[in-house]
């Protein structure tokens, strides 16, 4: 007789299994205490990076893994793209403190079925999570009203930020050089090497037009600034 999985409708174990992905603990612990308190959820592990992600996959089979974008070493954006290969029935929620405008759309096409911001109420998550679970897909209306106006084709042409011409490892490095940090310690954090950085860099500048790579990282740290001021 087959034991059927948990986190479905089994007497076992009626609760759908989440893992939680972030590299605050603080974080995780929070969000353990409140999806735990729910009646049809629980928070079957939790983890701090990706490699520990792809660990608990395998050995707890969640039905929900809720992710963050920033993780040390391979990205959130990674582990999605990873999970989508090894576990393509995964649902993946993501809950980043980055600008969905920039983000969403990318963790979307990563594999993503749904992206809020951390500054989302509670009742907020919960309800993303599952929607998530019931097969849906959870995006603020914020962003729905934009995706349907781009179907709608109402965005003018030649309106799209130049960040959208970056790749994401792209997009992480240049996030990363906005942050005050070296093309050494972008290596370090991302795992790949000093020449690797260099070669995206090389790519940012001329996909987004820039002389020099001095005038790419000042506008890289624009950039992240107006991302801080917009967040508070």
């Amino acid at each position: 007789m087959s034991q059927q999985k948990p986190g479905k409708t089994g007497a076992k174990d009626p609760k759908f299994r989440i893992l939680l992905v972030d590299d605050h603990p603080v974080v995780l612990d929070g969000y353990k205490l409140m999806l735990n308190a729910q009646l049809d959820l629980v928070v079957c592990a939790t983890a701090t990076h990706s490699a520990d992600a792809l660990r608990a996959v395998e050995s707890e089979q969640p039905d929900l893994v809720l992710t963050d974008l920033n993780l040390p070493g391979r990205s959130g954006l990674e582990l999605i793209k990873d999970l989508a290969v090894l576990h393509p029935n995964l649902k993946v929620l993501v809950c980043s403190m980055h600008d969905e405008m920039l983000y969403a759309e990318r963790a979307l096409n990563a594999g993503a079925k749904g992206y809020m911001t951390k500054d989302s109420p509670g009742p907020v998550m919960v309800a993303a999570i599952r929607r998530v679970l019931e097969g849906g897909i959870y995006v603020s209306e914020r962003l729905a009203a934009r995706v349907l106006d781009l179907f709608a084709g109402a965005r003018p042409r030649g309106s799209s930020s130049p960040l959208e011409r970056l790749s994401d490892r792209e997009f992480e490095v240049f996030r990363h050089f906005g942050e005050g940090r070296t093309a050494k310690e972008i290596a370090a954090k991302l795992n790949l090497s000093p020449k690797t950085v260099s070669v995206h860099r090389d790519h940012i500048k001329e996909k987004m037009e820039f002389a020099t790579s001095a005038e790419m990282i000042r506008q890289a740290v624009r950039w992240v600034e107006t991302q801080q001021l917009e967040g508070k």
